[in-house]
Parts: C-alpha cells; structure tokens; sequence
C-alpha cells in the first residue's frame, strides 16, 4: 500500500489534511494561467485589482477568504489576481478595458471573455455573479444572442443592462441605439419598452432623450404622468445642479454655451417644477456674466420659499460666487441674506460650515 508523504506528515501532526478554505490565486503569470485552465478544462477567474484600492482588499479579506467562495470556486476554475499598476496588469488593462476596480473577469481558456463584473459586492451577490456569469445567463451568452438577431423587449433590457453593469458604456449606448432604431413610434413610447427607457436613457443629446423630451405625452399616457416627470426630474436635476456647481467652484470652465443648452432641453421637456431648474441655470448664468447683483437679487426673491435642502445648495452656491467675484458691497449683501437663510431654516451659525463662510465673507467685505 501507497502512503504519500503528506499523509504521513498529517498522521504525525496528528491532524488531517488540510482543505482549502479560501479562494486560491495562481502565483504565476497569466500566461501559465491559461495553459492550466485548458489542461483542467476549467475557466478562469481573474481579480483586477490595484494596492491603494478600499473595496478591492475588502472583497479579499471578507469574500475571497471564505470556505464555501473557496470551495467553489477552487473548483470550477483558475484563480488569479493581478495588480492593475503593474507591468502585467497594464497590458491586461489595455486588452480587457479595465477602467475601474475591482473589475473581475470570467474568461474561458483561449482568454475570451465570459463575463465582467464591477465594484465591490457581498459574497452572496459575488456567488450569485459568477454562477450568472459561468452559465447560459453570462454575458458572453448574451452577446452570441444579439450578434444571432435576437431582439425581443425582455431580453434587450436585460442584455443592455448585463453590459451596464459592467460599466461597458460604449458598448450600451451602442447597443441601446442599434435598438432604438429598430422601433417604432407607438412601440418607442410603449409600456413595453419603458423599463428600458427608465433606466438607460440618460444622455440629454441622445437621440433616445430628445424623443422622449418630444413625445412626453405619449409615454405619459401609457405609464403614467407621475412616473415620466419623476424619471426626467431625476436626470435632469442632478446633470444641471453638478454642472453648475463645477463652474462655480472651479472644477470646470465657465460655459455659457453649455447653460443655454441645457435651458433648452429644460423648456422642451415640461417637466414639473421647470421654473427651479431654470432658476439654477439662471442663477449660475449671472455669475458666468459677472453679474453677481442679478445673483443676490434671484437668491433673495426666487430661492427664499425653497425646501431648506433646495435653499442650503443655493447658499453654498451663493457664496462660492461671492468668495470668487464679489466686491465688498456684494458680499457685505450676500452675508446678510445668507444670515437670513440660516436663521429661517433654523440653521446655526455656529455649525462649521456656517461658521467658515461668515468669515471668509466678513473678510472680504
């Protein structure tokens, strides 16, 4: 009889042999990889990663090191992580896209990908992905079924929200659009289609946004008012109020161009409470003019009956515009409207943040 020496070493330790109780990453380079995953006709599995990334050493001490993530995946295939700000994680980026991380990828053995997932997740929702992800449901899947012509709604949603996921951008504007125009009117505008519409229409000069700003009655009357304003309210107020706010704090260049553009799509779409959108445009386009008395004289009469969120995101606004540009007088006027603003909203002056901008405005007046 045959006794291995690891056996005799566990008899000895008077212990038994070890089970792997984590995820088990190859030390070798991806080449090698390979070359093993078609000699154990397996998948592989690879961890895109970089040192300095939070959520990337959080997937390792807490997914990665557990026995049940382990034992499947220690047997399903060939694990591997590589540091992306190495040399050989830079070529695995150019080749695979990587953008972001973590970024795991499933590929078969010739180095195709299978699928790609995105960001830090639980180790039920990693489980779930990479079984997703290594069956008739990956994204490999789904491309070989639109590149066969497939296109019903429930599929298209789902496909262009499997390359979503996986932040492949390009791909699903490309895709979303290739759609689009195989639509038409009354299928566009449909109940059918307003999942997909909901959730991955968002660019405003895309053909897809702009004939839903234009026929907003249409997609009204088959899913309801409420639901249409909401979504566009949702795009809209965030894509305007962080644009303006990097104009006024510096992070972009002044761009009236671009404020004019967005006052149009804001006119045409119709949506409920128009006029505080326009208001926020307005009010950054005074300040990109230089005309700051336009500005305290709009936060004074059209923001002053504003929610106190709404009236708090104008005050910071009003004082990067004043720290900016302002003369003495103005901000002299601004401290006094903005004392009037956190005594109404039963703010206090005391908080730090109040605090710092009374005395960066009383400085400068």
């Amino acid at each position: 009889m045959k006794i291995s020496v690891l056996s005799v070493i566990a008899v000895l330790l008077g212990g038994t042999l070890p089970v792997q109780s984590q995820v088990v990453f190859e030390e070798t380079g991806i080449k090698a990889v390979f070359q093993k995953a078609r000699e154990e006709n397996k998948l592989v599995f690879i961890d895109c990663y970089t040192s300095w990334c939070g959520p990337c050493k959080k997937m390792l001490k807490e997914v990665f090191s557990r026995k049940d993530i382990g034992e499947y995946m220690n047997t399903r295939f060939v694990n591997y992580k590589q540091d992306m700000e190495q040399e050989e994680g830079k070529e695995l980026a150019g080749k695979y896209g990587v953008k972001v991380y973590p970024t795991f990828f499933i590929l078969d053995a010739a180095g195709e990908v299978r699928h790609k997932m995105v960001g830090g997740m639980t180790a039920e929702e990693f489980l779930k992905q990479v079984q997703l992800g290594s069956g008739e449901n990956s994204l490999y899947a789904f491309n070989h079924r639109y590149r066969q012509g497939e296109r019903n709604p429930q599929f298209m949603i789902e496909y262009i929200g499997l390359l979503s996921d996986a932040y492949m951008k390009d791909d699903m504007q490309k895709v979303l659009h290739e759609y689009w125009e195989t639509l038409d009117d009354r299928s566009k505008s449909s109940a059918t289609t307003w999942p997909l519409v909901k959730r991955f229409v968002r660019e405003m000069k895309s053909p897809e946004y702009l004939y839903l700003l234009k026929h907003k009655s249409d997609f009204e009357t088959n899913v309801g008012k409420e639901e249409v304003n909401a979504k566009i309210w949702g795009d809209l107020l965030p894509l305007i109020g962080n644009h303006c706010n990097d104009m006024i704090f510096k992070n972009r260049p002044e761009d009236p161009a671009t404020l004019e553009e967005y006052r149009s799509i804001v006119e045409k779409s119709g949506v409920e409470r128009m006029d505080y959108l326009l208001d926020i445009i307005g009010f950054t386009r005074a300040y990109v003019d230089n005309d700051l008395t336009k500005a305290l004289k709009m936060y004074r009469r059209n923001f002053s009956k504003l929610i106190p969120d709404e009236r708090f995101n104008a005050t910071l606004q009003l004082n990067g515009m004043l720290i900016g540009k302002g003369t003495p007088a103005q901000c002299k006027q601004g401290l006094q409207a903005i004392r009037r603003t956190i005594k109404s909203c039963g703010w206090s002056e005391e908080d730090p943040l109040f605090k710092t901008m009374i005395k960066g405005l009383e400085e400068k007046s």
